[in-house]
C-alpha cells in the first residue's frame, strides 16, 4: 500500500500512544487501514485488534478493505466495529452482571420515543415533549453520570418538573422490559468494565491494539471506555481532526483530542497536512478561517492541486438564491467540464433550507437527491414487520406488540387494547395478559379469534429465519393488501412494496431473528448519511453539513450564510465555545469540495431580514489576503 512519508511514519510506531492530527482529503481511512495491516503482518492476530469506526457503514468499509489487501475474511476482524456495535458483544456476554437475562432487547427510535410518551402523559404531561426528554436523558447518559448531570440541571425549559424523576420512570420501563436503550449499550457496558476488576482485566489483556477512528467526535463515555479497554501495552492509535469536531451538541469533546498529548505520556503526534482532494486555493481560505477559533492542534494544510475557485454571491431573497444555483448548477453541467450533477451538492446548516432548492430544481427539471431524511427502518412499513419480529421474540416488548394488535386491522380498537392492559398483574406483559384472556376465553368471538390468529403467528416465527418470517407475516396478515388500503397513489404503495423487498434481501444475510434485529437497532448510527431514495446516486445532493461529512464533491454551494442561521442562533447564545464549533462545521463545508466552493448569503429568508454571517466576513478577508 503507497504512503506518504508522514502516514508511513504513523503506521510503524509502536510502544506508545499515538495521535494521527488528519486534516481534510489527507487519507485518513487509507492510514488506518495500513496501521492494521502493518500490525498483522508483524504478527498480531487480528481477532485481538480493536478498531473503532464511527458507523457501521465504515466499519464494513475498513472489513471490505482488509479482505481486499489480506484475503482474510470479514470474520477474522471481530472487532472492526463502533463503539456501540463493540459494546453490545461485551454486554450481551456478561448482562447477569448488569441485571439482565439474555436476550436483551435494544429499543429502536420508535420504542423510546412510545415510552417516553407514556412516562409524560402518566406524569400528567404533554406527549410533544417527548423528543427534548428523549434527548436531555441521552446526554445525561453519554456524559458518563446521569446523576451528576440531572443534579447540575434539573429542568429544562419546556418540562415543569425535575427531569430526573421523568428519567427514573423511563428506565424502570426499559428494565422491566428485559430492554437497553441506544445510549445504554454504552453505559452499561462501562458500568460492568469498571466495577468487574476480572472482566476489566480479561478484555485489557486480550486487545493487543486500540485503534479509535474519528477521535475528535469521542464522547466522556466513549473516552472512558477507551481507557477501561487499554491494556498496560499502551498501543492506542487515534485518528481524526479537531478542525472538524462537529457533534458538541450531541455530548462529543474535542478536548479528549486536543489534550491527547497531556493526558498519555509517552504520547507521539504525527500530523497528516496534505489535502489530495481540494484544490490549494480553498484549502488556504479553509485554513485561514480556522485560524480565527482558537482552541485548536496546529497544522498547515496543502494541496498540490492548484486550479479551485472560491465565490462569495449575495441574493436579496432565497427564492433568488435557489434561481442562481439552479442556473449555475445547469451551465457547470453543460458547458466545459461537464460536471456530472451528482457531482454537485448543496449543504445549509438547517434541514428547512431545502425547501427553495427543491421547487427550483423540480421548475428547471435538475434531478436532485434529499440526503439525510426519514431513515429506512423508521418506514411506517418497515416499523410493522419489525414490530411483528420483535413481539415474537421479546414477549415483554409492549410498544411492538400493541402497534401489531391491529396492524393490520383486526377489529381491535385502543378501547380493547386498554382492557388488555388493565387485565395484567404487576410484571406482566401486554403479550402475555393477552394470552392469559385468549386461554380463558373471556373476550367476544372476533376478538378472541383474531388475537389468537396473531398469537400463533408470533409463535410460529419465532424460530424461522428473518427472511422467512418476514414472508410469513406478509401472506399470513394480508400485509400487501393492508398496504393497497392505506396508501393514496399507486406510486406509494410501488415504493413502500419495494421497502419490504430491500428489507427481505437485507434480513437474508442473518441466520435468526435476534441478530438481525440487533444490527436493525445499531444501524441508526449511520442514519445521518442516509438517503430519502436510499442507494440512488443520481442528481445533485441536497443535504445538511452534518450530513456532508466525510462526503466529498466536485462542486459545493454552501447556502444561507446568515447570522442567526449559521452560525446558529443557539450557539450565538451558547458563547464562544459554540461559535467554534460553527465555525468548524463552516470548515467541514467548504473542505467538501474539490474545484469549486460557491458561498452565498441572502438579505431575506422566508420573507424576514437577514444580515450576512460573520463567516462570509471572514473568508472574504483571507480570500482577499
Amino acid at each position: 500500500m503507497e504512503l506518504s512519508k508522514q502516514q508511513q511514519k504513523a503506521v510503524i510506531h509502536s510502544g506508545s500512544p499515538a495521535l494521527v492530527v488528519a486534516g481534510a482529503g489527507s487519507g485518513k481511512t487509507r492510514t488506518l487501514t495500513a496501521k492494521i495491516l502493518h500490525l498483522i503482518n508483524t504478527g498480531h492476530p487480528p481477532e485481538r485488534i480493536l478498531a473503532i469506526t464511527f458507523t457501521n457503514k465504515a466499519a464494513d468499509e475498513m472489513k471490505s478493505r482488509l479482505y481486499k489487501l489480506t484475503g482474510m475474511g470479514y470474520a477474522q476482524f471481530p472487532w472492526v466495529r463502533t463503539y456501540h456495535s463493540a459494546c453490545l458483544v461485551i454486554l450481551k456476554k456478561h448482562c447477569e452482571l448488569a441485571g439482565y437475562t439474555n436476550p436483551i432487547q435494544i429499543c429502536s427510535g420508535y420504542h423510546q420515543k412510545k415510552i417516553a410518551t407514556e412516562v409524560l402523559v402518566n406524569s400528567n404531561l404533554d406527549k410533544k415533549h417527548a423528543g427534548n426528554l428523549i434527548s436531555a436523558i441521552s446526554r445525561a447518559k453519554n456524559s458518563g453520570d446521569p446523576l451528576q448531570y440531572f443534579d447540575m440541571r434539573p429542568r429544562i425549559s419546556s418540562i415543569p418538573v425535575k427531569i430526573y424523576d421523568l428519567f427514573t420512570q423511563y428506565e424502570n420501563k426499559l428494565i422491566q422490559a428485559n430492554s437497553v436503550d441506544f445510549d445504554n449499550i454504552l453505559l452499561k457496558t462501562r458500568d460492568i468494565l469498571r466495577e468487574n476488576n476480572d472482566v476489566r482485566e480479561y478484555y485489557k489483556n486480550y486487545f493487543t491494539n486500540i485503534l479509535v477512528d474519528e477521535y475528535q467526535d469521542t464522547n466522556d463515555l466513549q473516552d472512558e471506555l477507551t481507557r477501561l479497554l487499554l491494556g498496560e501495552h499502551g498501543n492506542l492509535f487515534c485518528v481524526g481532526d479537531d478542525w472538524q469536531a462537529v457533534y458538541g451538541f450531541r455530548g462529543s469533546n474535542v478536548s479528549h483530542f486536543i489534550q491527547f498529548p497531556r493526558r498519555y505520556d509517552n504520547s507521539k503526534i504525527f500530523r497528516l497536512e496534505e489535502n489530495y482532494r481540494s484544490a490549494d486555493e480553498i484549502v488556504q481560505v479553509a485554513n485561514g478561517l480556522i485560524d480565527f477559533n482558537h482552541d485548536k492542534m496546529d497544522k498547515k494544510c496543502f494541496s498540490r492541486k492548484r486550479g479551485g475557485t472560491v465565490e462569495i454571491h449575495d441574493f436579496h431573497s432565497d427564492a433568488d438564491e435557489a434561481h442562481w444555483v439552479t442556473g449555475k448548477a445547469k451551465s457547470l453541467n453543460a458547458y466545459g467540464d461537464g460536471i456530472p450533477f451528482d457531482k454537485m451538492a448543496v449543504v445549509y446548516r438547517t434541514k428547512f433550507c431545502s425547501l427553495a432548492f427543491e421547487k427550483t430544481f423540480r421548475l428547471f427539471r435538475i434531478p436532485y437527491r434529499l440526503m439525510g431524511a426519514q431513515g429506512f427502518f423508521e418506514r411506517m412499513e418497515i416499523l410493522d414487520i419489525n414490530s411483528y419480529l420483535s413481539a415474537s421474540v421479546f414477549p415483554n416488548d409492549d410498544v411492538s406488540f400493541e402497534r401489531i394488535l391491529n396492524t393490520p386491522k383486526r377489529g381491535i380498537g385502543p378501547a380493547m387494547i386498554k382492557k388488555i392492559g388493565a387485565a395484567r398483574s404487576e410484571g406482566m406483559s401486554l403479550q402475555d395478559s393477552a394470552r392469559i384472556m385468549v386461554r380463558e376465553r373471556v373476550l367476544s368471538k372476533k376478538i378472541h379469534d383474531s388475537i389468537s390468529e396473531l398469537l400463533v403467528i408470533l409463535d410460529d416465527i419465532r424460530e424461522m429465519t428473518p427472511d422467512a418470517a418476514i414472508g410469513e407475516i406478509i401472506q399470513r396478515t394480508s400485509y400487501n393488501e393492508h398496504l393497497k388500503k392505506i396508501c393514496k397513489t399507486e406510486g406509494e404503495l410501488i415504493t413502500k412494496k419495494e421497502n419490504i423487498e430491500q428489507l427481505r434481501f437485507t434480513a437474508k444475510e442473518k441466520f435468526d431473528i435476534l441478530e438481525y434485529l440487533e444490527e436493525a437497532a445499531l444501524i441508526r448510527e449511520d442514519k445521518e448519511t442516509q438517503d430519502e431514495n436510499d442507494n440512488s446516486d443520481e442528481g445533485v445532493a441536497l443535504l445538511t453539513i452534518h450530513s456532508a461529512k466525510g462526503l466529498e464533491f466536485d462542486t459545493v454551494f454552501v447556502v444561507g450564510c446568515e447570522e442567526n442561521l449559521f452560525p446558529h442562533w443557539r450557539s450565538i447564545d451558547s458563547g464562544e465555545k459554540a461559535l467554534q464549533e460553527e465555525r468548524r462545521l463552516m470548515y467541514v463545508a467548504m473542505t467538501r469540495a474539490e474545484r469549486y466552493l460557491f458561498l452565498s448569503h441572502a438579505n431575506y429568508r422566508k420573507g424576514q431580514f437577514s444580515m450576512r454571517s460573520r463567516f462570509i466576513d471572514q473568508i472574504e478577508e483571507c480570500i482577499s489576503y
